[in-house]
C-alpha cells in the first residue's frame, strides 16, 4: 500500500489531522508550558547546491558537494520529526536498496571506492527528492527553477569560455589537497583539476576537435545537462511575468545555441528533439494549434541554424575520424553478453573489457544500469522514471509541459549518455515539484 505521509519519530499531537503540514495545529504540551513548534526546512541548503555549483567546481568541490549537503538535509528532516512522502518516491527507494544487494559482488578495492561514490550520489539524489518534497513553504516551484537556470547560466557561461580557451584547466584547492594515488586516475584528475573543453584529436584527423565541457569534465556530460535545463528555461519564459527579464532568458536560450553547437553533441539533440516534440503533441491534443504552429517554426528556423551554422557536418567530421558509432555498438554487445553472466545483481560497477579498451557499463546511463546493477536494477530505475512521469501526466498549462518534457528527455538520451549526479539531480528535483503539486496541497 502506498503511504502518502510518515511520521518520524513521533506522530502529530492529539487533534490535528492527519497529512497536515507539518507546524500546523501543534498546541502547547500539557502540563508543561512549552510551545512544540515544528520549523520550516530551509531553503539554503539545496540553494547551495545549486546556486553555488559554479562555487563548488571552482573549488574542485563539485564531486563532493552532493554528498555533503545530502547530509545536511538528512539531519534537518531528522532534527525537524517529520518526513513527508508522496506516491512515486518509494521506486526510488527500492532501486537504491537493489544497488545496494549488488555491492556483494564487488571483487576489489579499485572497484569498491567506485561502487561506493555511485551508490553515494544515487542516495544523496533521493535526499534531495525527499527535502523538496518536505519543503513546501520554503522551497516552492519559482525557487527550484531559479536554482536550477543558475546552473543553466553556469554551463553557458563556462561553454562559452571554452570556445575561447579550450586549453585551461583549473588548479583547485581541493586538487592540490587530494594525495596523488587518487589524482593519478584521469576521471579523479579532470574531476578537481577541471579542463574548460575536451580536446580531441583522432588519428588523421587535420585539427583537434575543442568540444566545450566545463563545470563537467566530458562534452557528453555537457550536452546532457543543456537537454536537461533548456526545457525548465522554457517553463521559466512562460511563468515570468516581466518582460525585461522573459526577454534575457529568450536572448539567453539563443546564444546558449553557441556552445551547444561547438560540442557536435548527437544525444544531445536527441534529447531535444524528444522533449519539444513531446510539448508540441501535448499541445496538438490540447487543441492550441497556435502554439503548435509557433513551435514548428521555431523547430524548423532551429533545424535550419543547425545545418547552416556547420555543427552537423563537424558531428560527421568527427564521426569519420573516430567511428564511435561502430565503438559503442562493439562495447555494447560485450557490455549484453557480461550482464547475461549476472543478470540479477550485475557486476556493482563497470569494468574493463581489455580487448577494447573501454569499461563495460559506460557510454550511456542504461548500460551502466543494467551491467552494474542488473536488469533488476534497471527495471526498477526506469520503472521510478516512468511512474513518476505516468503519474504527473496531468498537467495542463504551457510551463508544467516543459518541465514534464525534462525525464522525457532523460528518457531519450540515457541508452547513448550518461547521468552524472547533477544531471540525475535536476531531473529528480523536476520530478519532486510535479510530484508534489499531484499530491500535496499548497502551503498556507
Amino acid at each position: 500500500m502506498t503511504v502518502r505521509t510518515a511520521a518520524l519519530p513521533s506522530a502529530p499531537p492529539s487533534g490535528a489531522a492527519a497529512g497536515t503540514e507539518p507546524g500546523a495545529g501543534n498546541a502547547p504540551a500539557a502540563g508543561t508550558g512549552a510551545t512544540r513548534v515544528q520549523k520550516h526546512l530551509p531553503a539554503w541548503p539545496m540553494m547551495l547546491l545549486l546556486v553555488g555549483f559554479p562555487v563548488w567546481w571552482a573549488l574542485g568541490a563539485a564531486p563532493f558537494a552532493p554528498l555533503l549537503l545530502a547530509g545536511i538535509m538528512t539531519a534537518l528532516m531528522l532534527t525537524r520529526g517529520r518526513i513527508m512522502l508522496v506516491p512515486g518516491v518509494l521506486p526510488w527507494f527500492a532501486f537504491l536498496l537493489w544497488v545496494g544487494v549488488a555491492a556483494i559482488n564487488l571483487d576489489s578495492a579499485t572497484s569498491v571506492l567506485a561502487y561506493l561514490q555511485r551508490a553515494g550520489n544515487l542516495l544523496a539524489v533521493g535526499v534531495f527528492m525527499v527535502y523538496v518534497i518536505n519543503a513546501r513553504k520554503t522551497l516552492p516551484a519559482r525557487r527550484i527553477i531559479l536554482g536550477l537556470l543558475a546552473v543553466w547560466v553556469t554551463l553557458i557561461t563556462l561553454g562559452t569560455a571554452a570556445i575561447f580557451f579550450p586549453d585551461v584547466r583549473l588548479t583547485t584547492p581541493v586538487g592540490t589537497l587530494l594525495p596523488n594515488f587518487l589524482t593519478s586516475n584521469p576521471l579523479v584528475y579532470d574531476l578537481v583539476f577541471p579542463p574548460l573543453a575536451e580536446v580531441q584529436q583522432p588519428w588523421g584527423s587535420p585539427e583537434p576537435f575543442n568540444r566545450p565541457a566545463a563545470p563537467f569534465p566530458y562534452a557528453n556530460s555537457w550536452g546532457v545537462m543543456f537537454a536537461l535545463l533548456t526545457p525548465v528555461v522554457f517553463a521559466a519564459v512562460c511563468l515570468v511575468r516581466h518582460r525585461a527579464v522573459k526577454a534575457a532568458l529568450i536572448l539567453g536560450a539563443v546564444l546558449s545555441l553557441w556552445p551547444a553547437l561547438e560540442t557536435s553533441n548527437r544525444g544531445m539533440f536527441v534529447g531535444l528533439a524528444a522533449a519539444v516534440l513531446y510539448v508540441l503533441a501535448r499541445l496538438f491534443f490540447q487543441g492550441r494549434l497556435k502554439s503548435v504552429a509557433a513551435g514548428v517554426l521555431v523547430l524548423g528556423i532551429g533545424t535550419a541554424v543547425l545545418v547552416a551554422s556547420g555543427a552537423v557536418q563537424v558531428i560527421l567530421d568527427r564521426q569519420l575520424y573516430s567511428d564511435s558509432t561502430g565503438g559503442r555498438l562493439n562495447l555494447y554487445q560485450r557490455t549484453w553478453k557480461a550482464t547475461l553472466e549476472q543478470p540479477l545483481l550485475g557486476h556493482a560497477t563497470p569494468q574493463m573489457e581489455e580487448t577494447i579498451g573501454v569499461s563495460m557499463g559506460t557510454q550511456g546511463y542504461v548500460w551502466m544500469l543494467m551491467f552494474s546493477y542488473g536488469l533488476v536494477g534497471l527495471g526498477l530505475f526506469l520503472y521510478f522514471l516512468v511512474a513518476a512521469a505516468a503519474r504527473t501526466w496531468r498537467v495542463a498549462s504551457t510551463a508544467n509541459l516543459w518541465l514534464h518534457s525534462v525525464p522525457v528527455a532523460a528518457l531519450a538520451i540515457i541508452p547513448f549518455y550518461g547521468l552524472d549526479v547533477m544531471q540525475l539531480t535536476s531531473v529528480v528535483l523536476v520530478l519532486a515539484l510535479l510530484l508534489r503539486r499531484r499530491y500535496l496541497p499548497d502551503p498556507a
